[in-house]
């Protein structure tokens, strides 16, 4: 299994940890609902250096790229970051990932659901070593910057002209008198930021990120409440849903997809199953907060017959309601229908519109502050 660089210092500030497919996360600092009202409310910092992480020159790695992930990399434009999987040959997820153009070069972050030796093999097996991939993982760290207050504290650290960024873009700033790259990512619908940095940073960059956290009554968060967040926000969760269908088009991943590229890992058995037809769609469903039985592989029943299974879910504490996605036949994959859990006179279960809150972020006007 391989460890986190930080883990000494989280370990000593009460976080607990958890193995995900070969490596470490830290799983909780605090209680779920503590930690998920720091990012809803004001600021939470997560290590979130268990992702793979990669660095390629854009001149001999742009090609590589391009055939490997199922987006065009070619078209993303300088300092702007693409949101894109990586597939199987079989046309299955394997790794959701970010692939930003740093202008000399391409830097890659990983959410895998395979371990790291596994994800070098699929990436070696379509010619990383001839293009000159070099491998992060272990020499840097990413750490997470998520919530309503999230902008202060990378004002803080870097000046006001962060608060010019767009959403899924890349900057290099100065820290310790070495470049460290900040992305304005993040899927909580709250303001988000990752910076990746050299491990002998680490330890300094997360004191510094933490203290500059509580300023703002903010704290340390684990990976836990980044679940919870992701599916009340709709934002697609490899190590739930992800990695339960594996599917991309079942799982509404086609937005990911430029169907128009020649050559993608996957491509031939994804364009196949498009053609053929989408049988099956994931969608949101509702229950009330009783419904203790909403968990992955629950079945939903329509009129004593079984019609779908429960994917993901989360409480939401904004709605005191549970959340869930859930596969169902593309003729009842829609909104406002009524299901039973677990059994035909099982409690209520509503599909709805995803996503079901508003993020307070979307109150803030940067440009104004």
């Amino acid at each position: 299994m391989r460890t986190l660089p930080l883990r000494d210092i989280l370990e000593h500030k009460g976080t607990a940890f958890q193995e995900r497919y070969g490596v470490q996360v830290p799983l909780a600092f605090s209680d779920l609902e503590t930690e998920y009202r720091l990012i809803r409310d004001k600021v939470g910092i997560t290590d979130f250096s268990y992702m793979q992480k990669f660095r390629i020159s854009a001149d001999a790695g742009l090609d590589f790229l391009d055939n490997l992930f199922v987006g065009n990399v070619a078209k993303t434009r300088f300092c702007r970051v693409l949101h894109t999987f990586l597939a199987d040959p079989e046309g299955n997820l394997v790794a959701d990932c970010y692939v930003a153009n740093n202008d000399e070069d391409f830097i890659i972050l990983c959410e895998s659901i395979v371990d790291d030796q596994v994800l070098k093999e699929i990436f070696n097996k379509n010619g990383a070593t001839q293009a000159g991939l070099q491998d992060l993982t272990d020499t840097h760290v990413v750490i997470s910057i998520d919530g309503y207050k999230a902008w202060g504290v990378v004002k803080e650290l870097f000046g006001t002209d962060v608060l010019g960024l767009p959403y899924l873009s890349i900057e290099t700033y100065p820290f310790e008198g070495k470049n460290i790259s900040l992305l304005r990512a993040g899927k909580t619908s709250e303001f988000g930021y990752m910076i990746m940095a050299p491990k002998e940073l680490g330890a300094r960059l997360i004191e510094v990120l933490i203290d500059a956290a509580q300023k703002h009554d903010g704290g340390i968060c684990g990976i836990k409440v980044h679940d919870v967040l992701r599916l009340e926000g709709r934002f697609f969760n490899i190590f739930a849903e992800g990695a339960r269908v594996k599917d991309p088009l079942t799982l509404g991943l086609q937005w990911m997809i430029d169907f128009d590229k020649e050559a993608f890992v996957g491509r031939d058995l994804i364009l196949r199953r498009r053609q053929k037809g989408i049988q099956n769609k994931i969608i949101g469903i509702k229950a009330d907060v009783s419904a203790s039985g909403l968990i992955p592989g629950a079945e939903l029943f329509s009129e004593g017959k079984k019609v779908a299974v429960v994917e993901a879910c989360c409480l939401s504490y904004i709605l005191d309601s549970r959340l869930g996605l859930a596969v169902f036949p593309v003729d009842i994959a829609y909104a406002g229908l009524k299901f039973n859990l677990g059994k035909s006179d099982g409690p209520a279960v509503e599909s709805i519109s995803m996503p079901p809150i508003v993020p307070k972020s979307l109150s803030v006007k940067l440009d104004e502050l």
